[in-house]
């Protein structure tokens, strides 16, 4: 391999597919004008090389390139450049032209803010002005019913792609933000515990993680990931522990539970349980956080007074 490849930028991974698909459609409504007013053979060649062709190497570019960001943010302006540049060609066909302008635009807007987009508008007009100044363009703004209906098609398509794109990252952000807010109200009800037994289950309620305080009542095989926390209550209990695990999937509130678990040389433990559910955006359990402790003393030392009273 002459380059080597590194990973693609998240910009240059989603401009991708528009950017291959919408030059492929630009060069179809393109040859339609061509078919219209008439081409020579350098043209289409030409043509081929920048809807078709150009696309994958704007792409590789911002593989091969250490800064992928970068040097696909330098993409979207030669896009501009270069559509500029067609729309002399074409000799200024009102509704093509639009459509040339407004794809470089958007994303350079969405990528960079209005310091990108008057970057971007600035190119598109010097590609327009050179390339015009070069070849003696004139200005043709009319085309047929076909190419005008095309025209106004991809444009409209490519905006309602750009919108679906900034709709799926919006919710990808929504999703972050609501995992890291679940992750820090978990933080923050294992801090509050902090000592205590701390359990994470899965939506199962198979242990996904104990903490190392369990040792002082169970061996560790006994709480290995995947292990089924039900199997560490008594078994007389097991209802209420059931009837604990359901309504924690059911709510989004923490919810207790007194049980008999951790059977030790043939001794059971009194535990509080409190759990705290984790639940994703279709309200879905993800995990459970279980916190225990041990009140055998505490309950043993109540009934030995209540015993000692008068």
């Amino acid at each position: 391999m002459l380059f080597p490849l590194y990973p693609a930028h998240r910009i240059a991974r989603i401009n991708y597919a528009p950017r291959a698909l919408g030059f492929a459609y630009i060069f179809f409504v393109i040859g339609l004008v061509m078919m219209e007013r008439g081409a020579s053979t350098w043209i289409i060649l030409f043509g081929v090389l920048q809807f078709v062709v150009y696309p994958h190497l704007a792409y590789l570019h911002a593989r091969i390139a250490r800064n992928s960001k970068r040097a696909e943010l330098n993409n979207l302006l030669a896009d501009a450049l270069m559509l500029g540049a067609w729309a002399a060609q074409l000799n200024f066909p009102l509704w093509l032209s639009c459509g040339l302008l407004i794809g470089p635009s958007l994303n350079n807007a969405a990528h960079g803010g209005v310091r990108r987009l008057g970057i971007g508008l600035l190119l598109f007009a010097a590609g327009a002005l050179v390339w015009g100044a070069f070849i003696g363009a004139g200005y043709q703004p009319n085309t047929g019913p076909m190419v005008t209906a095309f025209s106004m098609i991809g444009i409209v398509g490519y905006v309602c792609w750009i919108g679906i794109l900034a709709y799926e990252q919006n919710r990808r952000l929504v999703r972050t933000r609501s995992a890291l807010k679940s992750s820090e109200e978990q933080f923050r009800f294992i801090a509050e515990h902090e000592g205590d037994l701390v359990c994470v289950l899965d939506a199962g309620a198979r242990v996904q993680y104990s903490s190392p305080a369990h040792l002082r009542y169970i061996e560790p095989a006994a709480m290995t990931p995947g292990t089924q926390w039900i199997g560490l209550v008594h078994a007389e209990d097991r209802l209420n522990a059931l009837q604990f695990l359901t309504l924690l999937r059911s709510t989004k509130s923490t919810e207790r539970v007194q049980l008999r678990m951790f059977a030790s040389n043939g001794n059971w433990h009194i535990v509080e349980c409190r759990g705290n559910p984790v639940h994703d955006e279709k309200g879905e359990t993800q995990m459970i956080v279980v916190v225990s402790r041990d009140i055998t003393a505490h309950l043993r030392a109540d009934i030995d007074a209540q015993l000692m009273s008068p």
